[in-house]
């Protein structure tokens, strides 16, 4: 009764993906956090306190720490959106 079919009915697109498929969203991951990253050090720049290496860096720690499992199902979903919205 919950069972979850294998394949759509209507265009035959297999609901499961290989074990493996979300190995390449690391690299999507790294590009959003490097992108976060920047941000926070343009941000930095404008407020007037980046003239101190160590505040920059714990500012981009704190930053990528919060937003860690945000920049995860972001780049989970943009590396299905690159693969399967082709099939869709």
């Amino acid at each position: 009764m919950n069972k979850v079919k294998e394949r759509c009915p209507k265009c035959e697109l297999k609901y499961s993906i290989e074990p493996s498929f979300y190995t390449g969203a690391m690299y999507v991951s790294y590009g959003v956090g490097i992108a976060f990253a920047v941000a926070t050090y343009v941000i930095l720049l404008f407020l007037g306190v980046a003239d101190n290496p160590l505040t920059i860096f714990i500012a981009i720690v704190a930053v990528l720490a919060l937003t860690f499992p945000y920049i995860g199902a972001v780049s989970k979903a943009i590396w299905h959106i690159f693969f399967l919205s082709t099939i869709l």
